[in-house]
């Protein structure tokens, strides 16, 4: 049956749901505070110049193919995701830097060169991150959580998982290099988290990169 829908906010999760509503036949309005559509990609312009708010960098592009895809559209037809390489370039207060991509044997020299002791905990942990993004993503990422027993049924994985560390913490498990560390775990950054306060299940990250690489559009 077709319904009235609104749509609160024009950001990529706006969007995305208004398109899939509007894909199944319903009427849809979005309401939007800003003068553009966007929400955390919203573009600000100065004098001549654009600064993107967001998002930094895109790490799944297979959803946002799902959208277009859902509304019978390519994405590719319109817009181009670039991918990065490598996927960041990082300074330490020396000024020395450190690449990682998700080539494997690149990154394991970029180890070797600043810390060779931490080769055997990078694998370790590069391990670990597969099963916290299976169940941190595939199976949670779009599962609704309304009622506290909905969390407490989680709860026993996620201890397994090691959620209740930070991602700081988490990563220094295995990596001693402090500069390492910061390296591996900096992603909860990119969303306005800070790698000390947030919670492991961020470590997810490093796999979702690893699988469908860093994209800018």
């Amino acid at each position: 049956m077709k319904k009235k829908i609104i749509v609160i906010g024009s950001g990529f999760g706006g969007l995305g749901v208004a398109s899939r509503l509007l894909s199944a036949g319903h009427d849809v309005t979005i309401i939007e505070k800003r003068d553009k559509l966007g929400g955390r990609a919203y573009v600000y312009e100065k004098k001549g110049f654009k600064f993107d708010g967001g998002p930094t960098v895109i790490t799944a592009p297979f959803m946002f193919d799902d959208i277009w895809e859902a509304a019978g559209k390519k994405r590719s037809d319109y817009v181009e995701f670039v991918p990065c390489d490598p996927f960041y370039r990082i300074f330490d207060h020396n000024g020395e830097k450190f690449d990682y991509n998700n080539d494997h044997e690149f990154t394991i020299k970029e180890i070797e060169k600043r810390s060779p002791g931490d080769v055997a905990g990078y694998e370790k942990f590069l391990a670990t991150t597969k099963a916290i993004f299976q169940k941190g993503f595939v199976e949670l990422a779009d599962q609704p959580f309304l009622k506290f027993m909905d969390m407490m049924k989680v709860a026993p994985d996620l201890i397994k998982l090691q959620s209740y560390k930070t991602v700081y913490k988490y990563v220094s498990k295995f990596i001693k290099d402090d500069f390492l560390r910061q390296c591996f775990s900096f992603h909860p950054l990119l969303v306005g988290g800070n790698p000390f306060d947030t919670t492991s299940i961020y470590a997810m990250i490093h796999y979702l990169e690893r699988e469908w690489g860093v994209h800018y559009a």
